[in-house]
């Protein structure tokens, strides 16, 4: 059960425009058109969102346009998701549509220590030779070696 029973609905049928500020949890049957902040978001398989959206947990089973920042996101087998999506977790359900920029939220400490991590390997996974980085072949290993 919803912590205050804050829950905001907006019907199959109905439409939403404007802007929704600091709420607990929306569902979307309709169709809206707005910018939301809240901490979980569920657009459901008839629900139509078109703006920005920043939540801690988007569910979208219907269809989202727009520029997304969420903790988490599950695109269940009927999402359509286009635009931009920028996400710390993502589940995919088989089936669901993601025609969208997709960019995972690394902090920047993160990102530079997996720089920092590649660069100091001297793996060959990791660092291409000047052959192989020139279109050549890489040499396999000899025999016996």
């Amino acid at each position: 059960m919803d912590k205050f029973d804050s829950k905001t609905i907006i019907g199959n049928g109905a439409t939403f425009i404007g802007k929704i500020g600091n709420a607990r949890v929306i569902e979307v049957h309709g169709k809206v058109n707005a910018d939301l902040t809240a901490e979980k978001v569920i657009i459901s398989e008839s629900g139509h969102f078109d703006g920005a959206i920043r939540a801690g947990l988007v569910v979208v089973s219907g269809h989202y346009d727009g520029k997304m920042k969420a903790g988490s996101v599950w695109a269940t087998a009927t999402a359509s998701i286009s635009g931009k999506l920028h996400y710390k977790t993502i589940q995919m359900d088989r089936g669901a549509a993601l025609n969208c920029h997709i960019v995972h939220n690394w902090t920047a400490k993160n990102a530079a220590a997996a720089r920092s991590a590649n660069e100091d390997t001297d793996s060959p996974l990791t660092k291409a030779s000047n052959k192989e980085k020139a279109g050549a072949e890489p040499t396999s290993p000899k025999e016996g070696a």
